[in-house]
């Protein structure tokens, strides 16, 4: 299955296979894209065990991902697991593989099925999914409406927000381009994020910021979009911008976020990304005191961090 496969990440998360071995897939909202998590499956019963090496050692250990079984053994190894990556993945705003309540509820159905009225409510309480669904369901006929909570929603602590608004502004740019779409809405966040490729490529590489992952496990399937070294550089310095503006809304408004490192974050191989922000320019999860193995596939040698 070679699931370390990354080109997206996460528990969380979206349209490729994840970086953390999540699958986004497209759902709901009419021309917009949502994610449904595809969980592992069930541990072996006794997988082998791996001596784990501090990130930076030329020895760290190989795994072969080829079945679930390989899969949950290198999970093991690292001293986490598909529930503990998931229930991290929801406190950045990534949706499960199930939404339910502590009471069982169909959390999913309860969001889908909101009046508009009552999704707006819930959301300017700082309901992070609220923002999200609402912003998801605006989309197609209020895009400047469906920006802002989005924005709203990375300010409070959501990665998969921001990866929602880089997929965004590349499906306006669509409309644009195949639909000739020249509604006001339209034309306006053009006129803001001329050009549209750049901002979509900074919201992904916002999104990975704020993940905690490696560059390149979102933005990678984005590269080709733009991937002149112009392009790169401009979509970093729109990222660092960006990046500011969240920091700064969110000491205005007194809002506090757990640590952001995943319990594991994969990243892929150089040679998959078309081209990294420099570090004096746009920031870098550190991952220099994690635990790391090597993991082998199609796409070569990635390594997958174990932060604690």
């Amino acid at each position: 299955m070679k699931r370390y496969l990354p080109l997206l990440f996460v528990v969380f998360v979206v349209s490729v296979t994840a970086a953390i071995f999540l699958v986004f897939r497209d759902s709901a909202a009419p021309e917009t894209r949502s994610v449904e998590i595809e969980t592992p499956p069930e541990a072996a019963s006794t997988p082998p065990e791996a001596t784990i090496t501090q990130a930076g050692d030329d020895a760290l250990p190989l795994f072969e991902i080829e079945t679930d079984e390989e899969y949950e053994a290198m999970l093991a190894a690292l001293g986490t697991s598909t529930e503990e990556i998931e229930a991290w993945a929801r406190t950045r705003g990534f949706p499960p593989r199930t939404y339910t309540s502590v009471r069982g509820e169909p959390l999913e159905r309860q969001y889908r099925t909101m009046s508009a009225e009552r999704l707006l409510e819930l959301a300017e309480n700082g309901d992070v999914w609220a923002m999200q669904f609402l912003a998801a369901n605006v989309g197609p006929e209020m895009p400047l409406v469906a920006v802002e909570w989005y924005r709203k929603a990375v300010v409070h602590g959501s990665a998969y927000a921001a990866y929602k608004l880089g997929y965004f502004y590349r499906e306006v740019a669509r409309w644009m381009v195949i639909n000739d779409d020249e509604r006001e809405d339209v034309l306006e966040i053009a006129r803001r994020e001329q050009p549209l490729a750049y901002s979509a490529l900074a919201w992904l590489m916002i999104a990975e910021y704020e993940a905690g992952l490696p560059p390149g496990a979102m933005s990678a399937a984005l590269t080709s979009f733009q991937a002149r070294d112009e392009g790169i550089d401009a979509a970093c310095e729109r990222a660092a911008t960006l990046l500011g503006e969240i920091r700064t809304q969110r000491e205005i408004d007194g809002v506090e976020l757990a640590p952001r490192k995943p319990p594991l974050a994969i990243g892929l191989p150089p040679e998959h990304i078309a081209g990294y922000c420099p570090a004096d320019v746009f920031p870098r999860t550190d991952y220099s005191g994690c635990a790391a193995v090597r993991l082998a596939g199609e796409l070569g040698t990635a390594t997958a961090y174990r932060c604690r």
